[in-house]
């Protein structure tokens, strides 16, 4: 089943194969479409402007994830292990600033459609705007490891938003916070002499791209790079 993503990820990426490759292995933003209809890195003011985040691999914790029994269940990262200690992504956010919302600032962005994910638009209190991609079931999750045997290190998915920058914005680097979410399932373990037993659970685990860097464990963020463009004009 976890073939349907990548097989979408595929068909959207096409439109900008061969143009540019990503500045990150993690979140980037790869060549979009600008309001004057060129495929390019560098947007340009309007409100056709569309753009696409790439997202280079699942998540980790920067600590182990242990049961209630202190038996560990998913590993942190480990230095030259390939594939180690990653979460396949479940959700996917972007925060839009107000720069890219139009000259009035309500000119919000529209998601692309991937089947198998629904996505919603909140406004914020600070007058951004979040859209987050949510897969409908575990099955259509962005997989972190080889997609049923091929032989890929990682997936990587395209998620595509079209953005108004407003007048003002020529020559500026815009910068759009990003966040993965991913899901680390906890089995249920039975009694012992000397611990209780505990129903199966499921954590969140984030990746955040936001130029900052956090002491939540489950939220890895220490190469916190967030995604940007630069608006020629």
């Amino acid at each position: 089943m976890k073939t349907k993503f990548a097989a979408v990820a595929t068909a959207t990426a096409l439109v900008i194969a061969g143009i540019a490759s990503p500045a990150s292995a993690h979140v980037s933003v790869i060549p979009g479409v600008s309001a004057t209809g060129n495929t390019t890195d560098a947007l340009t003011i309007g409100k056709t402007n569309t753009i696409y985040f790439r997202v280079g691999h699942g998540c980790s914790s920067e600590t182990d994830i242990k049961n209630s029994q202190g038996k560990v269940v998913f590993k942190a990262p480990v230095a030259g292990a390939t594939g180690s200690g990653r979460a396949d992504t479940h959700a996917f956010s972007v925060t839009v600033p107000t720069t890219a919302l139009g000259d009035a600032g309500t000119t919000y962005p529209r998601p692309a459609y991937i089947p198998g994910w629904k996505s919603t638009l909140k406004v914020n209190a600070d007058k951004t705007a979040t859209v987050t991609w949510t897969a409908i079931s575990r099955d259509f999750d962005l997989p972190y490891g080889p997609v049923d045997g091929a032989n890929s290190v990682s997936a990587f998915g395209d998620f595509g938003l079209r953005v108004a920058f407003a007048k003002g914005t020529a020559t500026q680097k815009i910068s759009f916070k990003s966040v993965q979410t991913c899901l680390v399932d906890i089995p249920a373990v039975k009694a012992t002499k000397t611990a209780k037993a505990a129903k199966a659970t499921t954590v969140k685990i984030y990746e955040t791209w936001d130029d900052t860097v956090d002491a939540n464990p489950t939220d890895n963020n220490k190469h916190s790079t967030a995604p940007s463009v630069t608006v020629i004009g």
